[in-house]
């Protein structure tokens, strides 16, 4: 079997989810396949990049191709995020299409699957990580919402007509599984096999962890609002992770924290900037705690790495890795977006002694060994990849996708569709631009 992923982020350069979950599952596939290769990109990803990593070819989207492509889809300059990513969507194909590949597998994110569904004469494959119209959903922009309805039209019609729809969390198949109702929506957990050595309860800090954006969704309010429920009785927790911006251009999550709620962000959640990922693995390993706070994520590795670290874990139910915990059992669970409910496991696990600790920390750690090892789970993966091959019937391209999605040579440009606009509006909007401009400047 010959597999070509195609891939937003991959080894070396990222350590986000789906990168985490691929440098996983790759190699785990990798001595049933008689070849694999990954190809990297999107709108933000170019680079001139080849080499051959523990046998598995990577390659990234060259960037002259990119910006070829990108002019091909001038009709969403409006939109210039979805324009980057169909563009590049578009420029992988064109770099791969004439190799020879059993199974194309994408991401739900970035819009990768569209020209290989369009020209539908090789099985694809959809991996759901989490999609840019779910993540829209619950990181509101207002300028952003047409882009974003969009493209969840354009996921909707694409992954029905997609030959393997898998996901990795039961949370996120019900959900697909009502948008998509006549297509199966499978479930398999994600292979991990980083266990680490347990740091000993004697030699670990006094604080608990978070490793993740500062962003909306990730739960910073609802943290922040379990620490003015306890007030002096919150735990130190130290939040490492990139700041997001909030709701509007210019104004920060952090900000908006800082201004909201000045008695504990920055006090007793102290915030630190992004740090190498063995670094950040380092101090999962040494936390107190690993907290997950999240009001949704489709899954979260973080909580996968303080299990497998043995560092003793609360998480959300938000987070589609809290199936894998047993309240009380193997970590701690509570009800997303219930502040409350955060404060009394915080509550609880610092009345922990050292023996109740280690055996929940334990237990934990023994789950993701026990749950995610690729014998447990490859056999799986490959029995849906052989039967999706096995059942392919190339389909035709329809006209009306073909217009909408096609690159075309024709010219099209923003003026064209400011002209429709009523010039009072246009006038009133430069004022207000050039107005926000010099008070920023000033500020």
């Amino acid at each position: 079997m010959k597999i070509l992923f195609i891939l937003p982020e991959y080894y070396p350069h990222s350590g986000g989810g789906i990168s985490t979950y691929y440098l996983e599952l790759i190699p785990a596939l990798k001595p049933y396949c008689t070849s694999i290769k990954v190809l990297v990109g999107s709108g933000y990803t170019q680079s001139i990049e080849s080499f051959t990593n523990n046998g598995i070819e990577v390659s990234y989207l060259k960037p002259d191709l990119y910006k070829q492509y990108l002019q091909k889809f001038s009709k969403f300059s409006i939109f210039p995020e979805l324009q980057k990513n169909i563009a590049a969507a578009w420029a992988m194909w064109e770099q791969v299409k004439d190799e020879d590949f059993d199974l194309i597998e994408c991401t739900d994110f970035g819009l990768g699957f569209i020209p290989w569904l369009i020209h539908h004469n090789k099985p694809v494959a959809i991996k759901m990580h989490g999609s840019t119209g779910q993540i829209s959903n619950y990181d509101y922009k207002p300028e952003e919402q047409l882009a974003s309805d969009f493209v969840r039209q354009t996921e909707l019609l694409f992954f029905a007509k997609c030959n393997l729809l898998q996901t990795y969390s039961k949370a996120n198949q019900a959900f697909w599984q009502k948008q998509i109702q006549d297509k199966e929506v499978v479930q398999l957990y994600p292979v991990y096999s980083k266990v680490t050595k347990t740091i000993p309860y004697s030699e670990r800090t006094t604080f608990g962890l978070v490793t993740g954006r500062i962003q909306q969704w990730k739960g910073p309010q609802i943290l922040c609002d379990a620490a003015e429920i306890l007030k002096d009785k919150m735990p130190e927790v130290h939040w490492y992770g990139r700041d997001m911006a909030y709701k509007k251009h210019g104004a920060s999550m952090n900000e908006y924290l800082n201004k909201q709620y000045p008695d504990n962000w920055n006090i007793s959640i102290k915030t630190n900037k992004p740090v190498p990922n063995q670094e950040i693995h380092n101090l999962q390993a040494k936390a107190k705690f690993g907290l997950i706070p999240s009001t949704w994520d489709m899954f979260n590795f973080t909580c996968l790495e303080f299990l497998s670290a043995g560092t003793l874990t609360i998480c959300s139910d938000g987070a589609g890795a809290s199936e894998l915990i047993e309240n009380g059992v193997n970590g701690f669970k509570y009800t997303a977006q219930d502040a409350q409910a955060l404060s009394e496991v915080l509550n609880k696990v610092a009345s922990l002694n050292q023996k109740e600790y280690e055996q929940i920390a334990n237990n934990g750690k023994e789950t993701v060994c026990n749950s995610l090892s690729p014998k447990q789970l490859i056999p799986a993966h490959l029995e849906y990849y052989f039967n999706t091959i096995k059942k392919f019937i190339p389909t035709i391209s329809n006209d009306f996708l073909n217009e909408v999605y096609l690159p075309s040579n024709r010219k099209h440009k923003l003026d064209d569709l400011l002209d429709l606009q009523q010039l009072s509006l246009l006038l009133k909007y430069n004022l207000k631009r050039i107005k926000n401009k010099i008070l920023n400047k000033f500020n």
